[in-house]
Order: structure tokens, then C-alpha cells, then sequence
């Protein structure tokens, strides 16, 4: 049972789904929409928070109209496919998104770690504490980027914010002053940009044009609650992480940690390494690293040892 209430309504008809164990990954959180059009927006909650927030409401499962997924990350279509087939609703999503959401090959394209060394734990993990993201999805509708999708009283306005993912987007709810920010969480880690679809150029760019928008209130997947004293501050120093992650690097590089496995044990990135599954999204966060370093003349790279350009 919750330590916290499982759901809290933050606007006029739309309810917050905390994720199980404070909303940490594999657990996200999710919105519902209790409008004229029953809309999910993620659905990587926990089932049962979501089948009790939908109970508290007085919907079912059934009564389900639409599942708005941000993003094709398995803390985010979660548990659609469940309720698709339950309640038979219609799945929006970006279009870049299809491939990473549909099957669990294209999801580990995107991610990028079929070949690396620690594949088999990844797959493993998944089919021992997520096996409902196994399974086959279906996508029937693409939103467009500004473009609001009708809820009734409410509407979600498409924000695509590339650089979590190919595919991440944020939503303007009823306007901009109230933004879902997914995966720009706002937690203490920071950006996370860890699969071959993530990008660090376009993430950074995302960034401006969120904070661009001067949203006075910000939900994020990952915390229990949304965030609204300093939001401004709170998103320039999320923003900030990239560069500070560039410069511990090249300090680890100074250091002796002269290639990309030897800076992911220090970690460089990661405050600690639970597990060597997540050695997987260390090494493809630092690569993307080291390849704008490069591209800047700060490293050099030969035989696959770094080295600090000197001034």
C-alpha cells in the first residue's frame, strides 16, 4: 500500500497518477483527463494506481476513450496495451514514436544495446520485473506538435521535446502555463540521454524553448509532486547538467580515465551503478560526450584512448 495518496487532481478535471515507489524508474507517473473524452496521458503507473484512480473517479477500466503516450520508453507505454485491450480506446502518439512503441525489437533498436556486452542482463531484467512491456502494441492516431488534442473542457497541446528521445514530448495543458514535462523530471540526476535516439544538441535546444515558454507550473514523470516555486531556476539548472557533465569528463580524462569503460566505473555520470545494466546507458550517455568534445578539439581520440587537447 501507498505511503502518499495514490492520485491529487491539480487542475480543473486533470488528476495526477503517482507511480508506485515515489514514481522512480520503472514507475513513472501518468495524467488522467476526467473529461467528455476519458484521457490517459502515460501509462507507466502502476496498474493498480491507475485502476483505483479511475475507481476514485468513478470510471472503470472500460471506460477508457484515449491513451496519450509521450514517449516509446518502457516507464511510459507501460501498461497501454493492458488497457487498450480492456477498453478497446484509440493510442495516440508522435509520430517518430511508432517504431520504439510497437514491438520490443523495434524498442531495442532505439534503445541501441543489442550488442552491447550486457544485453542479456538488460533483456533479462525486463522479462523478470516488467514482462507486460514484452508484448506487442498498437498506435492508431498521431498527434502533431502544437496542434491540441480535444479533450472537452480540457486540452493537451503537443510540445515535441527531442533529445530524452527521438520521440519525448511535453504537453501544454490548456495553454502553457501548466506543462507535463515527462522526462525533463526536474529530479536531482538530470538529464537522462542514454539510447541511440537521444541526442545532447537537441535536448539542449528543448530546453531553451521550454524555458522560452515560462511555464508557472511543471509536471514532471518522476517527482510526486508538481513543481512550481522557482520552476525557471529549477529548469536552467537541469539545463545546466550538460555542460558541468563536460567538464567532470574532461577532468576524468585529465585524471588517467582514458576511455570510455574506465570513465563508466568511476561513473562519470551515474552518482553509483545499482546494477551492470545501467553500465549500458553510462557508456552510451558518455559516448555522445565525448563525440561533441571531439567535435570541439578538446579530446583527442586514437585507438579508442582519450586524451585532453592541452591549449
Amino acid at each position: 500500500m501507498s505511503d502518499y495518496p495514490v492520485h491529487v487532481e491539480i487542475e480543473h478535471k486533470v488528476h495526477l497518477i503517482r507511480g508506485a515507489n515515489r514514481a522512480r524508474f520503472p514507475e513513472a507517473n501518468a495524467l488522467l483527463i476526467d473529461d467528455e473524452v476519458l484521457t490517459l496521458v502515460d501509462a507507466g503507473a502502476s496498474r493498480n494506481h491507475i485502476v483505483t484512480t479511475l475507481k476514485d473517479l468513478g470510471h472503470k477500466p472500460e471506460d477508457i476513450d484515449r491513451i496519450v503516450l509521450s514517449h516509446f520508453h518502457i516507464d511510459h507505454k507501460g501498461h497501454a496495451s493492458h488497457f487498450q485491450e480492456v477498453s478497446g480506446c484509440t493510442v495516440m502518439s508522435h509520430p517518430s514514436a511508432d517504431h520504439g512503441i510497437k514491438t520490443l525489437d523495434g524498442l531495442i533498436d532505439f534503445y541501441g544495446i543489442k550488442t552491447h556486452r550486457f544485453f542479456d542482463q538488460w533483456r533479462y531484467f525486463i522479462e523478470a520485473r516488467l514482462p507486460h512491456v514484452i508484448s506487442d502494441y498498437r498506435v492508431d492516431e498521431h498527434f502533431e506538435d502544437g496542434k491540441p488534442i480535444d479533450c472537452g473542457e480540457v486540452e493537451l497541446i503537443p510540445i515535441h521535446a527531442p533529445g530524452h528521445s527521438v520521440d519525448h514530448t511535453c504537453f501544454g495543458i490548456n495553454g502553457y502555463d501548466t506543462i507535463l514535462l515527462v522526462d525533463i523530471d526536474l529530479t536531482r540526476f538530470g538529464p537522462w540521454y542514454g539510447n541511440k535516439v537521444s541526442d545532447i544538441t537537441q535536448f539542449k535546444e528543448t530546453m531553451k524553448r521550454i524555458i522560452e515558454l515560462e511555464p508557472k507550473t511543471g509536471i514532471s514523470s518522476h517527482l510526486l509532486d508538481p513543481v512550481t516555486e522557482n520552476l525557471r531556476e529549477r529548469l536552467i539548472d537541469f539545463d545546466a547538467a550538460f555542460d558541468q557533465r563536460d567538464k567532470r569528463i574532461l577532468e576524468l580524462i585529465s585524471q588517467g580515465h582514458d576511455t570510455i569503460e574506465n570513465l563508466s566505473q568511476v561513473p562519470a555520470i551515474y552518482p553509483r551503478i545499482p546494477h551492470e545494466v545501467f553500465l549500458t546507458f553510462e557508456e552510451i550517455m558518455l559516448e555522445k560526450h565525448v563525440d561533441i568534445l571531439s567535435e570541439k578539439g578538446l579530446i583527442l581520440i586514437e585507438d579508442g584512448r582519450l586524451q585532453v587537447q592541452k591549449a
